[in-house]
């Protein structure tokens, strides 16, 4: 198999047919502020901070709830899922790559950071192979453009994956529009029943190949109005989650100071003061996504030991610096 990437930063859009009339006018300005809304976010999508340019402000959601106090689950973390066996599935896969894990990572832009965290955390030498299946300006309110579900059924059936890591949910704190509902605002209860069947679906798809998933919840953000809609989805995400038997990994508290608040700078492995976020206040830098998956990488090999040891095989010998691949 070879491995899955998608180079650049593509955005998708639906094209309308040309028409005339200012009823159509009124009918598609959701569909423009969506659009507007998903160039904004793609500006911050490298993660090198000297190649960001400067983002727009983020505008609050009119007529959003800030703490979105419909949403009836727990704080992320509360009630973590207990560490499930590794299906006999993957157990097969491995024993058949002589011993290599494949870890796919869905997501956003912010996947993507994930994902490149994880590459270099989990190196091919130590017997991984960590596939990009993630795709920039994309979620659960984006369906027009892109299905995730249908994304990820074809992704999985070309390259299966025996652990799966999930982040999304920076590109959905807006409201979206349904030919069948109308306007969805932002954590109403239409929405949140939407976007709950869609990341449903989506979960459930992976889980039908067997592979262990993982969700990876989103940090704090630099914007106190998008930082609270935050918070609200990582607790409509842990709650599905909770319900799929999928542990929901909490990354906020990796990502703020000793006063619970936002900061660019937090302590690395050593205890020294580095950057970790990018000027837009929103996605992290490399050594960011290394903090915030530190213990996501620990679960992932013990789930590899344990398939390994099932499947009779141990991991690649590392290589020896110099050595060629």
């Amino acid at each position: 198999m070879t491995e899955t990437v998608e180079a650049g930063s593509e955005i998708r859009r639906t094209e309308h047919p040309a028409r005339r009339g200012a009823a159509w006018l009124a009918a598609d300005r959701m569909a423009v502020l969506v659009v507007g809304l998903i160039a904004g976010f793609a500006v911050g999508l490298s993660f090198h901070p000297p190649q960001l340019p400067a983002p727009a402000p983020l505008a609050p959601v009119a007529g959003s709830a800030p703490m979105a106090d419909g949403v009836a689950a727990p704080a992320p973390g509360a009630t973590p899922v207990a560490a499930a066996p590794v299906d006999a599935r993957v157990v097969r896969h491995v024993a058949a790559a002589d011993g290599r894990v494949r870890i796919g990572v869905f997501g956003d832009s912010f996947g993507i950071g994930v994902w490149d965290a994880l590459y270099r955390d989990l190196p091919r030498e130590q017997g991984y192979e960590v596939l990009r299946f993630g795709k920039e300006a994309t979620g659960f309110t984006r369906y027009n453009a892109l299905n995730l579900e249908e994304r990820a059924r074809e992704q999985l059936a070309k390259d299966p994956v025996d652990i799966a890591v999930i982040s999304f949910g920076a590109n959905d704190a807006i409201p979206f529009y349904t030919k069948e509902g109308g306007l969805q605002p932002l954590m109403s209860p239409g929405w949140q029943r939407i976007v709950g069947q869609r990341l449903d679906g989506f979960v459930r798809a992976i889980q039908a190949t067997g592979a262990k998933v993982y969700w990876l919840g989103l940090p704090a953000m630099r914007d106190p109005v998008l930082d609270a809609n935050i918070q609200a989805m990582n607790r409509l995400y842990a709650a599905h989650m909770q319900a799929l038997g999928v542990p929901f990994l909490d990354t906020r508290s990796l990502s703020v100071d000793e006063k619970g608040q936002y900061t660019a700078h937090l302590p690395d492995a050593k205890g020294v003061m580095r950057l970790m976020r990018t000027p837009d206040g929103l996605h992290m830098i490399g050594i960011g996504y290394e903090r915030i998956t530190s213990g996501l990488i620990d679960r992932i090999r013990k789930d590899a030991d344990e398939a390994r040891r099932r499947a009779g095989k141990t991991a690649p010998a590392t290589a020896a610096p110099g050595a060629g691949a």
